[in-house]
């Protein structure tokens, strides 16, 4: 019984699973079986005894008419013969009587055999010496008795047979609810043991799910359930405490290399700075050229890392704080930030916010908003048009930032979402792009459990689209 609740591996699990929810329907089968063979018995027993009362009563009617032919050449004739007839139909007649009257028909009317057997005795001791009027008396009686009995036996056989079909509709009542309960039953059986596999199924999802959470989700202690799974459920405990060491080092490196390297580039750039104000000396050309360079590539890894160290800020962050914010204001915000860039490079800007108030992290959708705009102005036409629409569909909320400018192929889209990948279409500013922005995006729109897509839109060549879910701020 043990082996049947918990069973060691996965392939038992199924089979006993499976033989325990085809246990009601066998039990199914053998009783529609056995009620096939006892209607089946039932119908050839009645049959039987019906034609075997059917053949009792017809040939007591032909003797019935041989027993009056045979006594009345009796009543002419006088002799031996005709009364030796006469004695042998009516001892014919007795056993007949006394077979039919035995049968299952007439169990219950003794009282017709009863009187026509006397009517019979009355008839065998008095034909010999009767005249003609108390034979004719005599036989009428016996005709008369013998027309009720037959009356009665075709009655009681029309009572068993309709007793038979209450039978047989009772007993197919009964099959038709015992169907009903066991498949029921089965279908109960079916839900346990699909649940007997579905609950570690289920717990060894959570933990696949939890693998991409920061912190390893809450993982199940156990799967439960056969010793594959297990094993599976073990394996994946330990890929998450891998994850969660490699991850930890990653961010670790990352944030030690980005502080290590702010102290020398202060450095570096500081030394660029006395050069050029000449306290070292004087500097010809070519050396202003090289220190002009030096200049803007240290420039240049300042700003990344300062994007790493924002990177990895944005990676360490787990908790969203939800608050109720009015988005056209934070848009026209973001946008004036932006505006010297835009202009600069002659673009125009359009807004359309359709939302008077919107449920979200404010520094996340802010953080999207001035990544998706500083793209679209690097990115997009010289002298073309950025959109930035803000709508709401059903259960969610769609905020879509398009430009003029160079398409992106269909199968670069989603690798630009992550991060340091780079398309092949250059940025149009003085500026050298990380790698980073639209990276930021996708993990922004990730910890609002929303997400990033390139979509295309008509009047423009690129359009990001973010879609996050309509949330309520939690009381």
């Amino acid at each position: 019984m043990m082996f049947l609740l918990r069973p060691a591996s996965l392939r038992q699990l199924v089979l006993t699973s499976f033989a325990i929810a085809l246990i009601p329907l066998a039990v199914l089968l053998w009783q529609g079986h056995a009620a096939l063979n006892r209607i089946n018995e039932l119908a050839i027993r009645e049959a039987q005894d019906a034609v075997r009362n059917a053949r009792h009563i017809e040939n007591m009617d032909n003797l019935v008419i041989d027993i009056e032919r045979a006594v009345r050449q009796y009543d002419v004739v006088r002799s031996d013969s005709t009364r030796r007839v006469a004695e042998n139909h009516l001892q014919n007649y007795a056993g007949d009587l006394d077979t039919l009257c035995s049968s299952p028909a007439l169990t219950e009317t003794p009282a017709v055999c009863a009187l026509q057997q006397r009517h019979l005795d009355i008839l065998a001791g008095t034909f010999a010496e009767a005249d003609t009027a108390e034979l004719d008396l005599l036989l009428r009686d016996l005709r008369s008795q013998q027309r009720q009995l037959t009356h009665l036996i075709w009655q009681r056989l029309n009572d068993r047979l309709m007793a038979q079909q209450d039978y047989v509709d009772d007993q197919q009542r009964q099959l038709t609810w015992q169907t009903v309960a066991l498949v029921l039953l089965t279908l109960l059986l079916v839900a346990w043991s699909s649940g007997r596999i579905a609950t570690p199924i289920r717990r060894l999802d959570r933990m696949i799910r939890a693998l991409g959470q920061p912190d390893g989700g809450n993982m199940p202690a156990r799967v439960g359930g056969p010793r594959e799974l297990n094993e599976l459920g073990d394996r994946l405990r330990w890929l998450s405490s891998r994850l969660q060491q490699l991850e930890a080092l990653r961010l670790a490196l990352l944030r030690h290399a980005s502080h290590e390297l702010k102290t020398p580039l202060a450095s570096m750039k500081e030394g660029c700075s006395l050069l050029s104000e000449g306290i070292a000396g004087p500097l010809n050309h070519r050396q202003r050229e090289v220190l002009s360079l030096l200049n803007g590539s240290t420039d240049r890894l300042s700003q990344l890392t300062e994007q790493l160290l924002d990177y990895n800020q944005l990676l360490q962050q787990s908790e969203v704080t939800l608050e109720r914010i009015h988005p056209c204001e934070l848009i026209d915000a973001t946008v004036e930030h932006h505006a010297l860039a835009l202009q600069q490079r002659d673009q125009d800007v359009t807004v359309d916010c359709r939302l008077t108030e919107l449920c979200t992290d404010s520094r996340l959708f802010q953080r999207i908003l001035d990544n998706l705009l500083n793209n679209a102005q690097a990115y997009g036409r010289q002298g073309g048009r950025v959109l930035v629409r803000l709508t709401r569909e059903k259960a969610h909320t769609r905020l879509e930032v398009a430009n003029t400018g160079p398409t992106i192929p269909p199968d670069q889209r989603q690798s630009l979402f992550e991060p340091f990948q780079r398309g092949q279409t250059p940025r149009m500013d003085a500026i050298t792009g990380s790698g980073l922005g639209l990276s930021v995006v996708a993990d922004c729109a990730r910890l609002l459990e929303g997400q990033a897509d390139i979509i295309d839109i008509p009047d423009f060549d690129v359009c990001v689209s973010i879609r996050l879910p309509v949330k309520e701020v939690p009381h």
